[in-house]
């Protein structure tokens, strides 16, 4: 892959952070326009930047940039331990790289502990949804509301709503129950997992799984084990390894410099020194905007002010500059216990 000293800046596209390596640069076919720079303990995998922009593509470009996105980052996972960046982000040039690297490096330490020695899986689990229906269907309430819905050929509009939302309440228990029975077994082997929206209907089940790399095998087995339990009344699809996007994605934003200096003004400060002076400020402006202490109705809108400022100044101390570095995952559906 390419050395840096060898291009001219300009912005770059974030692919991922992965730990620094000792030759440089990382083997395999991705070319020589995606390479590495190395900011101390950390490098980003990045390609030049021809479009800063995202927000104008159509759909079904986006999903092609996407897909090469999740490509090459799969790639790059088969080398080395890797944190994705959220898709679309783009730096203005090689400094602001390093000053990611340089804000972010905790955050990167503390995601690399949380998914090293793990994979993410994701697991969509379906069923006929005609079968299901037609079980539903020889239930007793059921069809004694089917037979009051229709009487002498006329409709029932009451007893039909009343069928209507008793089919639909007892398909969400069912998917409920088998959801509940599967992520039950799947507590074993996983070590997070995450239950992601369902699309449709068709769906029982949608989940990203953190699995230990020595309790693949478990985790197959449990897989197959819930296959046979189920007698191929649910299909279960089983996609990865995976980069862990899921439980620690990589989040770049940049803190105009413009609103930096107009937040300040906010707090009355004539410098962002700490913490400290920048929570000070706060508090004693909030006291006298506080509608507690104060009847002016205008106050509302100073004290939201006042409270975004505090956040500005305090991301932009947090990151030791105006880039924002974070790292997050969804909400895990297992329970504190598999954290």
């Amino acid at each position: 892959m390419a050395a840096l000293n060898n291009r001219p800046d300009g912005a770059r596209y974030l692919y991922a952070i992965v730990p620094s390596l000792d030759d440089g640069g990382l083997p395999g076919p991705l070319g020589d326009d995606v390479y590495l720079i190395h900011g101390g303990q950390f490098a980003a995998v990045v390609k030049d930047a021809t479009e800063n922009s995202y927000v104008r593509r159509d759909r079904q470009e986006l999903v092609r940039l996407l897909l090469a996105h999740q490509q090459v980052i799969e790639q790059v996972m088969a080398w080395v331990p890797v944190l994705p960046v959220k898709f679309a982000t783009t730096v203005p040039d090689g400094e602001s790289v390093l000053r990611c690297l340089e804000s972010g490096a905790a955050a990167f330490a503390n995601a690399f502990a949380k998914v090293r020695g793990k994979t993410q899986f994701e697991v969509l689990v379906t069923w006929d949804l005609e079968a299901v229906f037609a079980e539903i269907a020889s239930d007793p309430e059921v069809i004694r509301l089917k037979a009051l819905s229709v009487d002498d050929g006329a409709c029932d509009l009451e007893a039909s709503a009343r069928l209507g939302a008793l089919v639909k309440r007892t398909l969400d228990q069912r998917r409920e129950e088998l959801g509940k029975t599967i992520l039950d077994s799947l507590r074993e082997t996983a070590v997070d997992a995450i239950d992601n929206a369902l699309m449709d209907d068709r769906m029982v089940l949608n989940l990203a799984l953190l699995i230990e790399d020595d309790r693949i095998a478990a985790f197959d087995h449990c897989l197959a084990t819930l296959d046979a339990v189920h007698g191929g009344k649910l299909t279960f699809r089983c996609v990865g390894p995976l980069p862990p996007h899921s439980f620690a994605t990589v989040e770049v934003s940049f803190l105009d410099p413009g609103e930096v200096v107009r937040a300040r003004k906010v707090l009355e400060l004539d410098a962002v020194l700490d913490a400290e002076t920048v929570r000070a400020a706060y508090r004693r402006l909030a006291k006298h905007v506080h509608p507690d202490t104060s009847a002016d109705h205008e106050n509302g809108e100073r004290i939201i002010q006042i409270r975004e400022a505090f956040t500005t100044l305090s991301s932009y101390l947090e990151a030791g500059g105006p880039v924002v570095v974070a790292v997050g995952g969804k909400e895990t559906a297992l329970g504190a216990d598999m954290l």
